[in-house]
């Protein structure tokens, strides 16, 4: 289960505060209820908490264990601990709870509605802003007469709390009730909380409506009288129901989540000592919930058939399969989920011989079917999530994209990495790519994934320079409703839409350290969580990731991890700068002039000489794309079939500086010095070996100089 507390949201307790709450231990419904609690005092709100007298000393120690002043609390009268035998012993005087809840051998409907109102009325008086009651309802197993009068009483407590801001919630042991008290539980109240999630009840009905149906079912009880046998068919269609329809109310829930569920209702419904429930649901981790705690050879023997090879398929046709135990026999049944146990399956087991009964099996099946529909539900959910990510991705990168499909050019440094390209694509090598800003470093990324075995999967781009911070980890790896403020619903990640194929990560140097720790993760363990999530999912996806800074550099200052680093630089591949490269110019001029010419409906055929010349002398800061830019904007603004580019459009003058002035020779000195130690140090900026050192200056100093003199250090290494 989930680790995460119930978030209560106003729009769902906005008509109703009469809250039902089903937890199959303490342990949970610790977990899940005392962040609630603990956010009603920090709210200044009264607590009201009625709990067995046996467990009276263990309540207060969990309280006071949670960073609860139990004891200021209570003398400031904010908490109230009440017994069930003296829970209205204010009211009636009584001194214990058999005689306070009884009358004439049934539990007091009215008294215990007119306590309820006293609680809260005294919360009123108080001047407190609100009242949290929380009640534990086990009692009611102890008087079975006062279980046929619980939901009524339940049912009459909605004509009250509509007046009431307060909140009330009930809490009963899934294990205690069987299915059909349980559903009545479900019509009677309007927001539930099962397992860890708050929310509407589709199960409700209005308290008019309910106790009708409740006493003519009683009537007809009375007037045709029911056999045993009728009695327990009338119990198998009950819990039919529940098991057909309550999974319905369990929306937006893992498969770990349903799991623990329908491992709880299947134990409470069947009277089981075993239950083991596998669910396996796509975009999840598998999920498996044994509860088995007093019986490990039914553990045990499971874990024996799976590793015989067995697909635990067909034991549920079976009348009897008998496992024998030190303290009797246990009988058995498996009932697969999907025809090859594909989505998994429910494996049970009872100290009866009769078990399973047809009517079990009836049982069994359902719930296996239930399942199987969550699955094909989840399934085509996550498939459409999924492609409906992948059309969002994929058009935004052609909202990008300039038709520049591949690598363009026959320089001999584009060659070194068409061929770089060649030898990495067929394998599963982690890339590396550096370069200039506007350099090619995506089509590098692009190019490898086309020549690749996983070509007919998606290539998902996440420029993570582009995104704030805080958001970055939810793009990645996706976040679970609720996860942080705003998130209404899960959504998925980048790496569950590249699942299979490739993700390029653009300037991954500009990444979180909390986000650096989960992408090394990722590449280690090949799994990842989303953002508020607490279940492993696994990823099989090659990841491309570029940077125009020098990672070497972040991991000497400390921002960048070293271990990351070397994850990440597999195979490096570094992309020349288009000064570098300026007799692939022409081809590129070429190739813009029919992209954009076509988009804009003209027929340019040709350059004028001087604006090529121009394009062939300039240094081109911002690379391909700045060459990319003029072209457009030339062929925009063209009137005749041969091209001509105004020189008044570049960021800089084509020629070079004049070296007359003094400062234009300093600069030229300082430019020729850091080359120089550039090139002993082989493009290596910090470390011991590095050009800052033997510069005598830092390396953040000399990276700034770096890029204010536009020296290109990438293009000494190897050298």
């Amino acid at each position: 289960m989930s680790d995460q507390a119930v978030a209560l949201d106003d729009s769902v307790l906005q008509e109703s505060g009469h809250v039902c709450a089903f937890f199959n231990s303490r342990d949970q419904e610790y977990r899940v209820l005392l962040p609630f609690i603990q956010e009603g005092f920090e709210r200044g709100e009264k607590a009201v908490h009625i709990v067995d007298p046996e467990q009276r000393e263990d309540h207060l120690h969990r309280l006071q264990t949670n960073g609860i002043d139990v004891e200021s609390t209570m003398l400031r009268k904010q908490l109230e601990i009440k017994h069930w035998r003296d829970v209205i012993r204010p009211q009636l005087e009584v001194r214990n709870w058999e005689e306070a809840y009884l009358r004439g051998g049934h539990f007091d409907q009215d008294k215990m509605l007119a306590l309820i109102e006293d609680i809260l009325n005294a919360g009123r008086a108080q001047q407190f802003p609100l009242t949290r009651l929380v009640a534990q309802m086990e009692w009611a197993q102890q008087d079975i007469p006062g279980v046929k009068d619980l939901v009524e009483y339940e049912a009459r407590l909605n004509y009250k709390l509509p007046k009431y801001k307060d909140l009330v919630i009930c809490v009963y042991d899934c294990a205690k009730f069987d299915g059909g008290v349980v559903m009545d539980l479900l019509r009677v109240h309007p927001v539930a909380i099962i397992g860890d999630m708050l929310q509407r009840n589709p199960f409700y009905m209005p308290p008019d409506e309910f106790l009708r149906e409740l006493r003519k079912d009683s009537a007809c009880s009375r007037t045709e009288g029911i056999t045993a046998e009728n009695r327990r068919l009338s119990k198998t269609v009950r819990d039919l129901v529940v098991l057909s329809g309550i999974p319905a109310a369990w929306v937006e829930r893992d498969s770990g989540q349903t799991a623990e569920a329908m491992a709880d209702m299947l134990l409470s419904m069947l009277r089981l000592a075993a239950v083991h429930v596998r669910l396996i649901c796509p975009g999840e981790s598998r999920a498996d919930v044994c509860r088995c705690e007093d019986w490990p050879e039914f553990s045990r023997w499971l874990e024996a058939q799976q590793a015989a090879g067995n697909a635990l398929v067909g034991f549920g046709s079976q009348p009897s399969l008998q496992l024998q135990t030190d303290r009797g026999p246990l009988s058995l049944s498996v009932m697969p989920i999907g025809i090859n146990s594909e989505a998994g399956f429910i494996a049970v087991a009872a100290q009866r011989p009769e078990f399973p009964s047809d009517g079990e099996i009836l049982l069994l099946s359902v719930a296996a079917n239930q399942a199987l529909l969550s699955f094909q539900s989840a399934r085509a959910g996550y498939e459409r999530k999924r492609a409906e990510g992948a059309l969002l991705v994929l058009k935004e990168e052609s909202d990008r994209a300039a038709g520049f499909e591949d690598m363009i050019g026959s320089s001999e440094s584009l060659q070194r990495v068409l061929s770089q390209i060649t030898k990495v694509a067929p394998t599963h090598a982690t890339v590396l790519i550096t370069g200039e800003t506007g350099s090619g470093k995506e089509r590098v990324a692009q190019a490898i994934h086309k020549r690749s075995l996983r070509a007919d999967q998606p290539f998902i781009t996440v420029n993570c320079a582009a995104l704030p911070s805080s958001l970055v980890a939810s793009e990645l790896f996706g976040h679970e409703k609720g996860a942080f403020t705003g998130a209404h619903q899960r959504r998925v990640g980048r790496f569950e839409l590249a699942e299979g194929g490739t993700i390029f990560l653009d300037e991954v140097g500009d990444l979180s350290a909390d986000t650096q720790i989960a992408l090394l993760r990722v590449l280690q363990e090949r799994e990842f969580e989303r953002v508020g999530g607490s279940h492993p999912i696994p990823a099989d996806v090659r990841v491309i990731a570029a940077t125009n800074s020098d990672l070497q550099t972040s991991v000497a200052a400390g921002t960048f991890r070293e271990d990351l680093f070397y994850r990440l630089n597999v195979f490096p591949i570094e992309v020349p700068p288009l000064r570098q490269r300026k007799e692939d110019i022409p081809a590129l001029v070429s190739y813009f002039i029919k992209v954009y010419g076509d988009k804009t409906g003209k027929d340019i055929q040709d350059i004028d000489r001087r604006s090529l010349a121009l394009l062939q002398s300039y240094q081109w800061p911002g690379n391909i794309r700045e060459l990319q830019n003029v072209i457009e904007r030339s062929v925009v603004v063209s009137e005749s079939s041969t091209l001509s580019v105004n020189e008044n459009w570049f960021s800089r003058p084509s020629t070079q500086p004049s070296d007359s002035t003094l400062n234009t020779a300093l600069l030229k000195k300082e430019k020729d010095l850091i080359e120089a130690a550039l090139r002993e140090s082989k493009g290596r900026v910090a470390g011991p070996t590095g050009a800052a050192r033997k510069l005598g200056i830092p390396a953040s100093t000399l990276e700034r100089r770096i890029r204010t003199l536009k020296i290109a250090k990438y293009r000494f290494r190897g050298r």
